[in-house]
């Protein structure tokens, strides 16, 4: 039996982690050179517990490794913790927590300095949250997401974390894909500042995730490739559907609810796009979006191919575009250039 108790610092960690399993274990990930926050101050902290489990890791991936599937295990990230990320991780434990300590400056991540890194969620129930997301190279992630919440998964959460780029010159091609079903993006900012942009934030892949809710998200910035000549336009869009990866044809139950848009592209890039071919049974409910488009028509920006929405609006920079109703979507323009 583990020595440990509620009175030593493990313990005093452990306590306020809500909804803590009483089986699960608390694995630590810090920097090996941080003398505040690095692994050998927590190592002294916190040595192995009663079992003989090593709790400290440098990397997110090793602590993961570390982990149990189905235990309830939880890997906090210290502060300050940053990853100069140039590989492919794959965060498969079944049920962990990854959750990063600190706010603002403080909040650990990754850097992506190679257009092949990429974080595969390959588990039922795994969750996100509190990270920070940095695109340091020009079309990180060109062909791959920066974070794959694949396909023939469930219950994957992904919450409160942070994307954004290092220079106005770098950027993501695609944030996130969503694959699994039954899963959650809350709370999250998308930031882009390329002057091309972003491909996607969120790709939807195909039929896949039913039952998924993308709710509550911020998003900002350029996401059109256009003119990038290491990013690849097809289907771009801040919410998008890609239908060239697809194991099924019927979108069941997606939920895009409560979203902030604001799209600075002047390329029509459009802010919520499904696809044709799919019967859909989901919807678009309470989202806000402003576009700086001054081009192109309501249909142009948003697309829902047989989802129904209501109560979103669209506020766009056109002046000769007219008020109208779109696929069910409401589009309130507000003259932006009056």
């Amino acid at each position: 039996m583990s020595s440990q108790n509620q009175l030593s610092r493990y313990g005093s960690i452990s306590r306020n982690i809500p909804e803590l399993a009483p089986s699960a274990k608390v694995f630590l990930v810090g920097d090996s050179d941080d003398t505040t926050y690095g692994i050998e101050n927590l190592a002294a902290e916190f040595p192995p517990d009663g079992d003989g489990v090593v709790r400290v890791y440098s990397t997110i991936q090793a602590a993961v490794n570390a982990a149990a599937a189905n235990r309830g295990d939880i890997v906090l990230v210290a502060p300050n913790h940053i990853e100069n990320f140039t590989r492919a991780d794959t965060w498969a434990t079944a049920g962990v927590q990854i959750i990063g300590m600190g706010n603002g400056e403080t909040r650990p991540g990754l850097t992506y300095n190679d257009a092949g890194a990429t974080v595969n969620l390959r588990g039922n129930g795994i969750r996100v949250s509190n990270l920070y997301f940095l695109a340091s190279t020009d079309s990180a992630t060109t062909g791959i997401p920066a974070v794959n919440m694949d396909t023939g998964f469930f219950g994957q959460r992904f919450d409160n974390n942070i994307f954004s780029v290092d220079a106005n010159t770098d950027d993501f091609k695609t944030m996130i894909r969503l694959g699994a079903k039954e899963s959650l993006i809350e709370n999250n900012r998308f930031i882009t500042g390329d002057t091309f942009g972003c491909a996607k934030a969120i790709s939807i892949v195909g039929g896949d995730p039913d039952n998924s809710i993308i709710m509550n998200n911020y998003f900002w910035g350029n996401y059109d490739s256009a003119g990038d000549t290491a990013s690849d336009s097809t289907g771009s869009g801040v919410i998008a559907q890609d239908t060239s990866d697809t194991n099924d044809t019927n979108l069941s139950g997606l939920i895009i609810e409560n979203n902030k848009i604001i799209s600075t592209d002047t390329r029509a890039t459009f802010l919520i796009r499904l696809s044709a071919g799919y019967t859909n049974r989901s919807a678009a409910i309470n989202n806000q979006m402003i576009s700086y488009d001054t081009g192109s028509a309501d249909s142009d920006l948003v697309a829902f191919a047989g989802m129904l929405g209501t109560n979103n609006t669209l506020q766009i920079g056109d002046s000769d575009v007219r008020q109208s109703i779109v696929n069910g979507f409401q589009a309130a323009r507000l003259h932006l250039d009056s």
